[in-house]
């Protein structure tokens, strides 16, 4: 929701065509009772900056539903854990088609001669694709001796949030570490666009928009989970009861790297948003 608001923000200032584009599609979606609702009788911009951020969590509130593919959320290459290696190596090939879903929801996103409620279903699922593959664990697939399986982007360990006395996943941690459970969406994406500009990210100098694209965002949060998410310092445990506590250099250092990756997706999705939709 975070990533929704910040492109929001951008467009509505660089580009607000593409802004009036979105809502003219998303007023014939064929789920649109649903966003509706979440509109809450807002009004004006901040009726449409709801609309954006319901848009990124869409693909999530319909699971198990008809518009549903499990598969679409994440494109994940095995990790091994050098120092407790599994028994045997698993093949190198990527696991879900996040990659493919991209292709193919950006081009019927951009083909003006598509129907506008296709349109408008392959516009949330880029606004959660964005989202999804800067999140370090959509990317990688951790294998080790206890896991030789893999983990299932961190969802099979579990830690305790120093924050939270609850145990959770290793994914759903990272997922969250830069928005924390009662964080408003729109405060928190202000907060993160006013100290992270563009200016501090040299990876926006590269604008494509295609999905080679997609695949070296994916490269990133690999490389991400590799050498900050399975870190050396890592405790976790596959009995949720028994989970460790992170320690606070982890927590700190997992919450710059994720408020990083937060911010650079709703930058990015902008580019997107206006390379698909400008007429």
């Amino acid at each position: 929701m975070a990533t929704g608001a910040m492109a929001y923000e951008e467009l509505r200032t660089t580009d607000p065509r593409v802004v009036e584009i979105i809502v003219e599609l998303m007023a014939q979606h064929p789920d649109r009772g649903s966003f509706e609702v979440a509109a809450n009788g807002a009004t004006g911009e901040v009726r449409v900056r709801r609309l954006f951020m319901e848009m990124a969590r869409w693909p999530d509130d319909i699971r198990r539903g008809m518009y549903d593919h499990p598969t679409w959320h994440y494109a994940s290459k095995p990790l091994i854990d050098s120092h407790n290696p599994p028994p045997a190596m698993p093949r190198d090939a990527t696991a879900g088609s996040a990659r493919e879903a991209f292709a193919l929801n950006v081009k019927v996103a951009g083909d003006p001669h598509a129907p506008a409620p296709e349109r408008a279903i392959a516009l949330c699922w880029i606004f959660h694709l964005v989202g999804d593959i800067h999140q370090p664990l959509h990317a990688a697939d951790g294998y080790a001796a206890d896991y030789p399986h893999g983990d299932q982007g961190g969802g099979l360990r579990y830690v305790r949030d120093p924050q939270s006395p609850q145990p959770l996943s290793l994914h759903w941690y990272w997922d969250q570490a830069a928005t924390r459970p009662g964080d408003a969406a729109p405060a928190r994406a202000d907060e993160l666009r006013t100290r992270l500009p563009r200016e501090k990210f040299a990876e926006l100098a590269r604008r494509s928009n295609t999905a080679d694209d997609f695949v070296a965002w994916a490269a990133e949060s690999y490389a991400l989970a590799r050498s900050q998410v399975y870190r050396d310092d890592l405790s976790t445990s596959p009995n949720e009861k028994q989970a460790p506590a992170l320690s606070a250099a982890y927590v700190a250092n997992s919450s710059a790297v994720a408020e990083r990756r937060l911010t650079l997706s709703g930058y990015r999705l902008a580019d997107l948003l206006i390379a698909v939709l400008h007429e």
